[in-house]
Parts: C-alpha cells; structure tokens; sequence
C-alpha cells in the first residue's frame, strides 16, 4: 500500500471518528478564528507538450513533434487565511493562495508539410506560471504526534508562453518566422495531501504532495501567418512535493 493511500485512510478515519477522539492528543474545541499564515516551496514535475498539425496559410502546413521529456521545476506558495477546530479530531482552514513556479522549456520537432521527410528544424518556447485562489485544508487530529491533512484550491492561473525559437537541423534551411509571446488567464486548480507537525502553540512544519493543473496556454500567431494561433495546449498538470512553514495567530 502507498503511503498516500496510508495518509488517506488515516484522514478518513481520524477526522470524523468520536471513538477514536480519546486517543487523539487534540486541541479543545473552540469558536475562536485563529490568523494562518503558511509558506511553501519545493520541487515540481512535468511532461508539457503535445504534437500538433496544422496550417499557418492556405498553403502552409506543419507538424509540431513535442519532446515530452521529465522535467523538473520550482515552485513556491503563500498562503493567508484563518483556522477553526470543526470537531474534537479535526481542523479546518480556508484562505487566499498565491503561488508561482520557475520558467518550464518546451521542445520539439517541426515537421515541413506535416511529412515525417521534412523533419528539417527543431523549436523551443518556455511557460511561466503564476496562480492566485481560493484554497482549504481539512487537517486531522494529532496521532503520534503528526496530524494528517487534505488540501484543494481552485482559481486563475496566469500563464505566459514566451521565447519561441526555431533552430535549422541542416544549416542550409531557413526557419519560418517565429510564434509570438502571449498571456492568458485560465482555470486552475490544486490537490494535495500530507503530514504537518507542530513545534509549538504557534508554529508548524508540514510535508506534502500536490497536484495541480495550471490550465491552458498559447502562443500567438507569427508575421504573415493568417490561419489559427500559434502552439497551445489546454492543460499542463505538474505534481509538487511541498516543503511548508506555518504560523498560528
């Protein structure tokens, strides 16, 4: 069994369960709102990139062959909202996340005709990330001294496809002009689950993993193109491992 499926269990079981509410080392109930404030950052995983054909003028068709290799990233978050206990063994927060990531490149094969006999040059463009939502955590009560938590945002993720760059693979072939920059506001969301340990009243450490979906992105069309935009794609998920510092108000 993996330890996520472990972690699940043991929110499934620890938050609602009143039986097992003598063994948890809990804090009491309280109608008390208390400030949160968390920071986090970590490592970050994707495999951007689809192929795509289509045509840039009535005449002009081409294959775009993406290298949809591992790539690592970083990634970072700030979170502002406020906590209350919801039950004797759980605890929930709600509040405003702001998170961005480090630059991801893009590569692949251009296809001249869309004929796999032209594979003639290669591209690379790169996606900037930054993201602004709504997010909550249901946190588990205390058990050996770690409590368990759920987390999921959703909101708008600001995506920049920029550096668009097409290299000849023979030197005698003369690239076409190159996609523009552009920015789009998209739909995007986050997952995650992990451990959090407290240091003291105020002050916490936590370890996690995230999934998130940044949305969509596309280039714009390039000089003299007059048939649909430039390379897009509708989603790129990145998973996260998520180092986070806390403070309780």
């Amino acid at each position: 069994m993996s330890i996520f499926r472990k972690i699940i269990i043991w929110c499934v079981i620890a938050c609602p369960s009143a039986g097992f509410a003598d063994t948890l080392l809990t804090n009491p109930i309280s109608d008390r709102w208390h400030l949160v404030l968390g920071l986090s950052g970590g490592p970050a995983w994707t495999q951007a990139g689809e192929t795509q054909t289509f045509f840039l003028q009535p005449d002009v068709e081409k294959s775009y062959v993406a290298k949809k290799n591992n790539q690592a990233l970083g990634s970072g978050e700030l979170f502002l909202g406020v906590q209350k206990n919801l039950h004797s063994s759980a605890t929930g927060q709600i509040g405003i996340a702001v998170a961005g990531a480090t630059a991801v490149k893009l590569t692949g094969n251009i296809l001249e005709d869309a004929d796999p006999s032209f594979n003639n040059f290669n591209y690379a463009y790169k996606i900037n990330h930054a993201y602004l939502g709504l997010k909550g955590r249901l946190i588990a009560g205390t058990m050996y001294g770690l409590q368990p938590y759920l987390s999921g945002s959703a909101g708008v993720g600001f995506n920049r496809a920029y550096n668009f760059s097409i290299s000849p693979i023979i030197s005698e072939e003369v690239p076409a002009p190159a996609f523009t920059a552009n920015t789009n506001a998209a739909f995007s969301y986050t997952l995650g689950i992990g451990l959090q340990k407290s240091l003291s009243a105020n002050w916490q450490l936590g370890v996690g993993y995230e999934f998130a979906d940044w949305g969509s992105y596309d280039l714009g069309a390039a000089s003299g193109q007059t048939l649909n935009q430039g390379l897009s794609l509708d989603h790129v998920y990145v998973q996260q491992l998520q180092f986070t510092v806390i403070y309780i108000d």
